[in-house]
């Protein structure tokens, strides 16, 4: 067995007699087969806590072609003909600060291809970050490629498929985060008899996005988690891309297969046509494998998204903002509020109220360019004041009273679209916006600007420009809220083929805007969290986590947020009334104060004690924000059940042996008494709301375990500090 190390570069002709290569970090182990007569193979995956385990090896790359197809008959995205002919040509260990990277270069001579696959992992990390770079000697097409393939470490024999689940989450407007778990065996992968039927089985367990909304159907990860006498394990999976992709969990003869891929030709109508010279790189995927339970895989993914974000994958913290707007606290008027239709005479006293009580940036949502008397949804684009909304003096006002009540000001920006009443449909030219068979695609009366086009590029980097010139906005919310199906038809082979060419460049511009404005914060919208991957968030410094107004869903949505986004990037909305009462009240900015406190609502008609509560709950959030970096997840009532009458989720301390940290509870309806998993020596005491609300009882049962009961039947929430008396 051949150890690389860093720095070092293996040709075919030096391969070990085993034909073994074994590369890492000294947390995460990956083991490569490599032989002359087949394909690279994965053949070990050793994560935290881990011991090594005989699993079935697997190539390391599949690629789909037109023109070969898959070696047997089954509608997977494995078992590929291209797949199974790449020949193993060098592999080369790299290392930079803390950043570990390996090279695979692999060649099949049939199509005139060269495959190089990459894999990057952090110092001290049990997780990986994965993609492919795919070189054309010859016309080559590709339907099919694999950003991430790899075994699940199961016992070889398959005992342990038994004893696997599968976690996958529901994302749809309004109904982010709803995770749901079940035993492999008791949905797709139903055991055929790979004895009395020796081969490959066909099911699968896949899940896929469409469209420029990459979570506006699911969330584009997944966990497997394998629990027997003899170990656990779980795997977290997350596919890095701003529009379609697609995850399977397959079965073979020895073991299942977690593959991951961006858009395809049978999902997505994409292909990769390359011709003699041209290449083509995979969208990325991430990897977290630990000995543990789901939840030790989620922070270890918190971990890893924490890298992506601080080792400047995609830039997206690696300027001034990022030093400061961790601990910004953001009121915005839309959600529950003005719903998108500002005037002086509204915003006025929200902004004295939202300066009063604290806030750091005041943002003005959408309808502030309106001039059409509520026609803000189709008369976007042109991106100029309103000039019937704000007075003589036009939005500056407005921007002038927010910089007076000691706040930052923000506006909501909605780039890629115009909406077919805005003269922008008609002055740019038609390359500019999506198309299909002839026609501008539209959408709701909206059309989808091409990020591909220059024209397109110039005019959004223009109104950013001028925007933050003219009125000194230091943050901005970009929404997406329209989802103009496959693609474009224009400059491409497929429709597939522009929309990751224009999610790609969207990206690249966007990267660009932040080099131009490192001062200015950004937060990514797409109708709530429908494009919430880690793409995005990679650059971004807030997400939306939804648009849902009612805050008994909301508090579901609240407590499954940290499965998917990173604690400090989680805009969840607080939107308390003066007409709720003080627990509800409370109920609604708990939701927030674990994240990032979202703040709306009607501030402005509070009475003292609402807005004690207001401020109560941003004191206390500063308090979580100054330590935020340094914790991580978890769930003391389990996967949270989006229907359950209690929701649950904490944020404890990453390093050291001490349980620290805090926990929200939420109690929705039904039964008033909950049961929740507390480590031993641990205490939770409640910190939110201290005022006008009777206190709930707390009692420990046993050594792991405290029973909590809510004070009202009525929904109300707490928010605890959990301290470790050992």
């Amino acid at each position: 067995m051949k150890v690389l190390a860093q720095n070092e570069k293996v040709g075919a002709d030096e391969l070990p007699v085993d034909g073994v290569l074994r590369w890492g970090n000294g947390v995460l182990s990956l083991t490569f087969s490599v032989s002359s007569d087949g394909p690279v193979l994965l053949a070990g995956i050793v994560g935290r806590g881990m011991t090594q385990r005989t699993i079935e090896a697997l190539p390391i790359v599949e690629i789909l072609a037109p023109n070969s197809g898959r070696t047997m008959n089954h509608q997977r995205l494995s078992d590929t003909q291209v797949g199974s002919r790449l020949r193993f040509v060098s592999a080369q260990a790299m290392r930079s600060g803390d950043a570990f990277r390996l090279e695979i270069a692999q060649w099949d001579e049939e199509d005139g291809i060269r495959v190089l696959s990459h894999f990057e992992v952090a110092a001290e990390a049990s997780s990986l970050r994965t993609f492919a770079t795919l070189h054309a000697e010859k016309r080559f097409v590709a339907e099919s490629i694999s950003s991430l393939y790899l075994p699940v470490p199961i016992d070889e024999k398959k005992q342990d498929i038994e004893e696997t689940t599968v976690y996958w989450a529901d994302s749809a407007w309004s109904a982010e985060n709803n995770w749901h778990s079940q035993k492999l065996r008791d949905g797709a992968l139903t055991d055929i008899d790979t004895v009395t039927n020796p081969r490959v089985p066909s099911n699968r367990m896949r899940i896929s996005s469409h469209s420029t909304w990459s979570t506006g159907e699911y969330l584009p990860m997944g966990i497997v988690e394998t629990s027997t006498p003899a170990h656990s394990f779980s795997m977290m999976w997350q596919i890095e891309n701003n529009g379609p992709w697609s995850w399977e969990i397959g079965e073979g003869l020895a073991g299942l297969h977690v593959l991951a891929t961006g858009p395809t030709y049978d999902e997505h109508q994409w292909a990769a046509v390359l011709e003699a010279g041209q290449e083509f790189q995979t969208v990325p995927a991430s990897m977290a494998v630990v000995s543990g339970n789901w939840q030790d895989a989620a922070v270890e993914m918190t971990r890893h998204r924490r890298n992506l974000v601080a080792q400047g994958h995609h830039r997206a913290t690696q300027n001034e903002v990022g030093k400061n707007s961790s601990t910004k606290v953001v009121y915005n008027d839309y959600m529950n509020t003005l719903f998108g239709d500002p005037t002086l005479e509204k915003e006025r006293p929200l902004i004295e109220a939202a300066g009063k009580v604290g806030a750091d940036v005041f943002c003005i949502d959408a309808g502030w360019y309106d001039s059409n008397d509520g026609g803000w949804w189709d008369s976007v684009g042109e991106w100029q004041p309103s000039t019937n909304r704000f007075g003589d003096s036009g939005l500056g006002v407005v921007i002038d009273l927010i910089r007076e009540a000691g706040m930052e000001p923000g506006l909501w920006l909605e780039p890629e679209v115009v909406g077919v009443k805005s003269p922008i449909a008609r002055s740019l030219p038609s390359s500019a916006f999506f198309s299909r068979f002839g026609e501008r695609v539209q959408d709701d009366g909206r059309y989808l600007l091409d990020m591909r086009s220059p024209e397109t590029r110039r005019h959004l980097d223009e109104t950013v420009d001028r925007l933050i010139a003219q009125f000194g906005v230091k943050f901005f919310k970009f929404d997406d809220n329209s989802v103009p199906g496959p693609g474009s038809m224009t400059d491409s082979e497929t429709p597939g083929e522009a929309l990751l060419g224009h999610g790609r460049a969207y990206l690249e511009w966007f990267d660009a805007l932040r080099a131009r404005h490192p001062d200015v914060m950004f937060e990514n919208c797409g109708s709530g969290a429908m494009r919430s991957d880690y793409a995005m968030l990679s650059r971004f410094d807030l997400q939306s986590t939804s648009d849902q107004c009612n805050p008994s869903i909301y508090a579901a949505i609240a407590a499954g947020a940290s499965l998917s986004v990173l604690p400090e990037q989680q805009g969840n909305w607080g939107y308390a009334q003066q007409e709720m009462d003080i627990e509800t009240a409370a109920f609604t900015l708990a939701a927030g104060l674990l994240g990032r406190l979202y703040l709306s609502g009607f501030i402005d008609r509070m009475d003292d004690e609402h807005l004690r509560l207001v401020r109560e709950a941003i004191q206390l959030h500063r308090t979580v924000l100054d330590e935020q970096s340094d914790l991580v997840p978890w769930w003391p009532l389990g996967l949270p059940d989006f229907n359950s009458s209690w929701q649950a989720v904490g944020l404890r301390h990453d390093t050291g042996a001490a349980f620290d940290g805090y926990m929200t509870l939420w109690h929705r309806s039904g039964e008033q008494e909950t049961v929740i998993e507390v480590p031993e020596g641990v205490s939770i005491t409640p910190v939110f709301p201290t005022t006008g609300v009777e206190p709930w009882a707390i009692h420990r049962i046993d050594a792991t375990h405290v029973s909590v009961t809510a004070s009202v039947e009525r929904p109300s929430a707490r928010v605890f500090t959990v301290n470790d008396e050992k």
